[in-house]
């Protein structure tokens, strides 16, 4: 278990507190208590000074591109083993730094499964200036080495799961959109998105807590009054994680200042708990 208490890829703070929130919500313990062993290392350590503005158009730059850089040789490193990686953010512009950990570790073997209420995949713009956090897939997928390295990443082999509505432009990415999910047997769809992943995939999870309604997750850092429900979530994240190509998750997008009472970090912890016991047993 590693946290990345980070938010250069957001707006306001908030989601940097996140790792220490679901530790003080009694992560560890409730995982022990599930009969799980987990190894907690601390948060990984950035940078003294990373800049914050609202310069067009990639807000805070380049301290997204110091956190992916950093990121990507730490997570590799955490990706070097057979345990299950479980990664604590910070905002889900991670994603960037944590795919590309995962490419150079598996190649094309490397997969992302995404719960988002939304596809992150906002194109930069000089008119104005945007979060990388609402930007990370196209990052991964369309930027030709001018503002990252050349990632490696293709569309198919990025599944995005959630997602409010249909985007007009979805870069290839395969999306099965809430009422997609809702309409049908959930457990039949996610079953399908899994089907659809060679078995010899090695699958990086990217749990972002907005795929919930505001009702199930109010400390969401953009809390939407569409998403999947609570047990929703639980039954996605249950089957998922039980599928043993998964070799990690990472969880995203929550903020603890919206949690004054602690209660939603609890809810989180324990969702992880029941998902990664289910794994365990299975």
């Amino acid at each position: 278990m590693k946290g990345i208490p980070h938010f250069s890829g957001a707006f306001v703070s908030g989601s940097e507190m996140a790792p220490d929130a679901f530790r003080k919500a009694g992560l560890v313990m409730q995982l022990q208590a599930k009969g799980l062993a987990v190894e907690d290392q601390g948060n990984l350590k950035l940078p003294d000074y990373l800049p914050r503005h609202n310069i067009p158009p990639v807000r805070n730059w380049p301290a997204p591109r110091m956190v992916w850089d950093l990121l990507s040789k730490e997570a590799a490193e955490w990706l070097d083993q057979d345990d299950f990686l479980l990664m604590l953010g910070g905002d889900c512009s991670l994603i960037v730094g944590t795919a590309i950990a995962l490419q150079q570790q598996y190649g094309e073997q490397a997969y992302l499964l995404v719960m988002d209420g939304h596809l992150d995949a906002v194109v930069p713009s000089a008119s104005r200036c945007i979060g990388a956090a609402g930007m990370g897939l196209w990052f991964l997928l369309q930027d030709q080495g001018v503002w990252i390295e050349r990632s490696g990443w293709t569309a198919d082999r990025v599944k995005l799961v959630g997602c409010q509505r249909m985007p007009e432009e979805h870069f290839g990415v395969e999306i099965v959109t809430l009422d997609q999910l809702q309409a049908d047997d959930l457990d039949r769809v996610i079953n399908e998105v899994l089907a659809s992943i060679p078995a010899d995939a090695k699958i990086l999870v990217h749990f972002d807590v907005d795929v919930m309604n505001k009702e199930a997750m109010p400390a969401a850092y953009a809390p939407s009054e569409t998403g999947i429900s609570a047990d929703e979530a639980q039954r996605l994240l249950t089957r998922v994680l039980q599928d043993q190509r998964v070799v990690g998750m990472e969880v995203t997008e929550f903020s603890a200042l919206r949690d004054t009472t602690g209660e939603q970090a609890q809810k989180l912890v324990e969702m992880m708990a029941l998902a990664l016991e289910a794994r365990e047993s299975n």
